[in-house]
């Protein structure tokens, strides 16, 4: 072979290796973006299902939405009242403030701004329910379903709730079950070598 042909074989061969080469690593970058991407897509859904089910929960103990006084505003931010607030919250970061004290101003923040609205009977027992199929549903949910259930049930006890704990607890245990059956078939799978 002449060396003017041999010489353009390595040239070519070493562009479209090198060219192979850059679109790897631009694959493995873009393939890199695409999971962190992913990973950020599932933290936001993740965030705001835990804050649909907090609220759900809330309204399975009894709570409703808390609403601040618009009427209450223009007393509370001037004259002696915010003062006198201001003084009692000062109080109580540094650690100097009496019990009477600390008092009066969560009783004047409470009464002057914030009321929670209480959840009916039906409400709460169809959010127990649906927090509990939550739980049962979505492993993620589970751990909190179970918790929040469980509390619920020593503050007031509900019927059914007890069956429903025990559900979830069931379901917590094979769920963990699974994990782990799941880890030893990979483990005797890489030790097939296959």
């Amino acid at each position: 072979m002449e060396p003017v042909v041999t010489v353009a074989v390595v040239a070519g061969s070493a562009s479209i290796g090198g060219a192979a080469i850059a679109a790897s690593f631009q694959y493995a970058s873009k393939v890199r973006e695409e999971k962190r991407l992913a990973r950020l897509a599932q933290i936001e859904a993740d965030t705001r299902i835990a804050d649909a089910f907090a609220t759900l929960m809330g309204k399975a103990h009894g709570r409703g939405e808390t609403h601040l006084s618009e009427a209450a505003l223009p007393i509370l931010f001037e004259g002696e009242l915010l003062d006198e607030v201001r003084r009692s919250l000062a109080r109580i970061v540094t650690g100097q403030a009496d019990h009477a004290s600390e008092a009066r101003a969560d009783r004047a923040l409470d009464v002057a701004t914030l009321r929670t609205v209480g959840v009916g009977k039906a409400d709460t027992d169809a959010a127990i329910q649906l927090i509990a199929q939550l739980g049962l549903k979505h492993p993620l949910l589970t751990r909190p379903a179970l918790v929040g259930l469980e509390g619920r049930n020593e503050f007031q006890p509900v019927n059914g709730c007890l069956e429903l704990v025990m559900r979830l607890k069931k379901f917590e245990e094979e769920e963990v079950a699974r994990l782990q059956r799941g880890r030893w078939a990979r483990f005797s799978w890489w030790l097939r070598g296959r």
